[in-house]
């Protein structure tokens, strides 16, 4: 498994207890967690702001994005090694949402589906979602 203070580093993010309780956290979990989750995973020390601002901190640096739901509740994941750059990420991966356990994971996903915007508009990026059952909750053991 990946080392919260390395994933800091290559961004050039300050090393602190909040950014690698909060990294950690992604990590162990392997899937898109929401603010309520990522606080059950961190020290109950650290206030509902401070939580918050480390999170755009993230997101605005490259390290993750969000991921908006059906239920409302945004996620947020860790972008694949290399993939995001600081204000721009590079969001060419799937969301799956499992219906049995409720977790969100990214997955790669090769081509771009082809359609077209209209006159007028201008794409800045797409998300795709797409349900079902994870490989976990299809195959328990």
């Amino acid at each position: 498994m990946k080392k919260p203070e390395t994933l800091l580093k290559r961004h050039h993010v300050r090393v602190t207890n909040i950014r690698k309780e909060i990294v950690a956290a992604l990590l162990e979990k392997e899937t898109a967690l929401s603010y309520r989750e990522i606080r059950d995973c961190i020290c109950e020390s650290h206030d509902r702001v401070t939580v918050y601002r480390t999170l755009n901190t993230f997101v605005n640096e490259g390290i993750m994005h969000t991921i908006s739901s059906a239920d409302g509740v945004v996620r947020y994941a860790l972008c694949s090694d290399g993939s995001c750059e600081p204000h721009h990420h590079d969001d060419r991966h799937i969301h799956f949402l499992c219906k049995k356990c409720g977790r969100t994971f990214c997955l790669p996903f090769r081509a771009q589906p082809d359609f077209e915007i209209p006159t007028g508009y201008k794409m800045d990026s797409f998300e795709i979602s797409v349900s079902g059952l994870c490989e976990n909750c299809l195959n328990p053991s």
